[in-house]
């Protein structure tokens, strides 16, 4: 029998091709889930659950009101929420002092104040089926340092520590919440800006030797979802082991993109 035969799964950020939230709801219908995909693209959403039979429903995580409307969704046509998974996410980058307000304001409207809405209504749909699994994907930044990615890194942390909240609060109610913490990973969002240079200097940091892959981040947020994971409130390092090390420095990433030993 498939591992998640019979859960309803509603997956956030999976709007573009080969993302991370792409590759996880792939993996969860593999496993006989019913996933729904939402986003802020319904274009991207509709392309995907037209090739692999998900439902799309798009969904703009930084409002409150537009997340608590795909909960109620998916609850009135499934009646169950099993699993959720936030995967959005937006990055900004730059030197420290010369960070925006509206930089800031990103940052913390979809990644730490969408983080709080979609726990909220993940919760209520939750409370509702006797409990589920929330997968938050946040980034080993927010744990180790990376430089000129202060206000990411920052929206992330507080993310997982809320997530660590949420698990100590609402496991009575049969809820666990954890996180997903990838290293560098070749996504879409990251535009095709790494060369091959410049992604070896990553993968030296890596004891394992690669970078990650959405693969990697699907298998394991498939164990954070299922019954099998009898844990909450605990970080998932998916880097290869890179917390044991570092990120490069932006010196190492630059000379590597410059082709300079």
């Amino acid at each position: 029998m498939k591992s998640l035969a019979g859960k309803v799964a509603i997956v956030m950020g999976a709007t573009r091709e080969g993302n991370m939230g792409q590759a996880i709801a792939r993996r969860f219908l593999d496993e006989g889930a019913n996933v729904v995909v939402s986003g802020r693209s319904a274009a991207g959403l509709d392309a995907f659950a037209s090739a692999t039979g998900a439902m799309a429903i798009p969904a703009d995580v930084s409002n409150r009101e537009a997340v608590s409307a795909l909960f109620q969704n998916v609850q009135e046509r499934f009646g169950q929420v099993d699993i959720a998974v936030n995967a959005a996410a937006t990055a900004q980058y730059g030197p420290f002092e010369e960070m925006t307000e509206a930089e800031i304001d990103e940052m913390l409207a979809i990644i730490f104040k969408g983080g709080i809405w979609f726990m909220q209504a993940a919760i209520g749909a939750m409370k509702a089926s006797g409990g589920g699994a929330i997968v938050n994907v946040s980034s080993a930044v927010a744990d180790i340092m990376f430089e000129n990615h202060v206000a990411y890194m920052g929206a992330k942390a507080g993310l997982n520590h809320m997530t660590r909240a949420v698990a100590n609060e609402f496991g009575q109610f049969g809820i666990r919440a954890n996180i997903l913490s990838p290293g560098l990973t070749e996504t879409p969002m990251l535009g095709g800006s790494f060369t091959p240079a410049m992604i070896d200097a990553f993968a030296r940091e890596y004891p394992l030797g690669r970078i990650t892959t959405v693969d990697d981040v699907a298998n394991a947020a498939l164990f954070m979802a299922g019954d099998e994971c009898f844990m909450t409130g605990q970080t998932f390092h998916v880097t290869g082991g890179l917390t044991l090390r570092r990120n490069p420095t932006a010196a190492e990433i630059m000379r590597a993109a410059t082709g300079q030993n």
